[in-house]
């Protein structure tokens, strides 16, 4: 069964972090998310081309959520506009998904939801932040903290992994 979920941001050309709520996922927060990864994954022109070429990783997995592992933010008109996945690993958060909706994207979205993993992983006693980012997000990591520790081959080419303590 396929659920068919629409959501527009058309009713603001801003938003404000200030409006941004950064809660714990639910299951019905799933479409959205869907939606946020979908769209997110396919506005960098350089990964178009791979993702469609392989539709199934347009698919978000619902197992990290079902696990209490993802973040959303929620702005003020209550539309889901970017999320957060993170994992456990030894001393650190490994940050599995960072997605913002592409419509508000450079707002803030995605430095409250970096800055929202740093918290948690205080509250939880952890060292650091670790990811392995897309080099077309390398500016958005060093403009929130993250260091480049050197580069690694992932499915679609290569990526970087980078930390950044708490």
């Amino acid at each position: 069964m396929a659920i068919i979920f629409t959501l527009t941001l058309d009713k603001c050309d801003a938003i404000s972090v200030a409006d941004v709520e950064v809660r714990w996922a639910t299951l019905a927060d799933m479409p959205a998310l869907q939606r946020v990864y979908r769209r997110a994954s396919l506005s960098n022109e350089g990964d178009r081309p791979h993702l469609l070429a392989r539709p199934d990783t347009l698919v978000l997995s619902d197992r990290a959520l079902h696990e209490g592992r993802t973040r959303v933010a929620v702005s003020a008109d209550g539309d889901v506009v970017g999320f957060l996945t993170v994992d456990t690993a030894g001393d650190a958060f490994e940050v599995e998904d960072l997605f913002v909706d592409p419509d508000v994207m450079r707002q803030g979205v995605g430095r409250q939801l970096a800055q929202d993993a740093v918290q948690l992983a205080v509250h939880r006693g952890l060292a650091r932040l670790e990811v392995t980012g897309n080099p077309h997000a390398l500016a958005f990591y060093l403009n929130v903290g993250f260091v480049v520790d050197h580069e690694v081959d992932t499915p679609f080419g290569t990526g970087l992994r980078m930390h950044r303590g708490v």
